[in-house]
């Protein structure tokens, strides 16, 4: 005679054919998968503040960089139409203008979009030496007040004010240039 057992059901009447067997309660998460979990959130956020560092240094480089291209053409150009151009410093900017009337100094920019002013991201800044004395950037207070920005001369004869500047960003991170009497810029790459 053959013996029929009642199968083990579930509320939706699926046979579950070793549910007697297998009981499985409902469970949170062990201590090691959430370390697990929070060992990949970990390494995910450094790698993507690593990144955000790398192109925060990456744009300061490029900075310094197209500073030296651009001295180096306003130096072609005023040795080229006889020209004096000056380089005008200031802490976050940079642009290049030229004697004007009443000892003044005319921004060259609006004719020439090569030489048009340079604004630094807000995280960025110059300091340096020109003529080995230390640009300080000081509020004029009044009219008798030092100017409150540095200014390179850039030469017809090919010469030029020697200057040492340094880009920075508030992370620490600087790379230097520097230019010499005889006209000559130069890159010189991240300080330690």
């Amino acid at each position: 005679m053959l013996c029929l057992k009642p199968r083990a059901t579930n509320s939706t009447g699926f046979h579950f054919p070793f549910s007697s067997k297998i009981t499985r309660k409902n469970r949170g998460f062990t201590l090691i998968e959430l370390m697990v979990v929070i060992v990949i959130a970990g390494m995910l956020v450094t790698f993507a503040s690593l990144s955000v560092s790398n192109s925060a240094d990456k744009q300061l480089e490029t900075e310094a960089k197209r500073f030296v291209s651009l001295v180096k053409f306003a130096t072609d150009e005023s040795i080229m139409n006889t020209r004096e151009i000056y380089l005008k410093i200031e802490e976050q900017q940079y642009s290049f203008v030229e004697p004007g009337p009443d000892n003044t100094l005319v921004d060259i920019g609006g004719d020439d979009p090569v030489f048009r002013k340079r604004e630094l991201p807000e995280h960025m800044r110059i300091s340096g030496e020109i003529a080995g004395e230390e640009i300080i950037f000081e509020q004029k207070k009044d009219e008798d007040a030092i100017a409150d920005f540095g200014k390179i001369g850039i030469f017809s004869s090919g010469e030029m004010i020697p200057f040492s500047l340094v880009f920075s960003q508030d992370d620490g991170t600087q790379f230097e240039v520097t230019g010499d009497y005889t006209g000559k810029v130069e890159y010189l790459g991240r300080l330690q």
